[in-house]
C-alpha cells in the first residue's frame, strides 16, 4: 500500500520536503512506516517524533488502513 506522511518542524527541514510517498505492507503499523523513513532519511527515524492518523495523535502500535492521512511531527514544548 502506497502512503503518503506529511512532515513538519525539523523533519521537513531535515527531508527538505514537506511529504513522503512509500510503499508498506497492507496492515503496516506506524512502526513499519518509521522504519521505512529510516531507510530514506534517517533523521525522520528519530524516536522523538510522533504520528497522526487522521488528524489524531497515535502510537506506534498503530495499524494504518488505505486512505489514513498520516502526519510525522518531531514533539513541541512551549507555553
Amino acid at each position: 500500500m502506497r502512503v503518503t506522511v506529511k512532515l513538519f518542524g525539523p523533519e521537513r527541514r531535515a527531508a527538505n520536503t514537506d511529504s513522503v510517498k512509500i510503499d508498506v505492507p497492507e496492515g503496516a503499523s506506524c512502526a513499519d512506516v518509521r522504519a521505512v523513513l529510516a531507510d530514506v532519511h534517517s533523521a525522520l527515524a528519530e524516536p522523538h517524533t510522533r504520528f497522526a492518523v487522521n488528524q489524531r495523535f497515535v502510537t506506534d502500535d498503530h495499524v494504518l488502513a488505505p486512505g489514513d492521512e498520516i502526519a510525522l511531527t518531531g514533539l513541541v514544548s512551549g507555553g
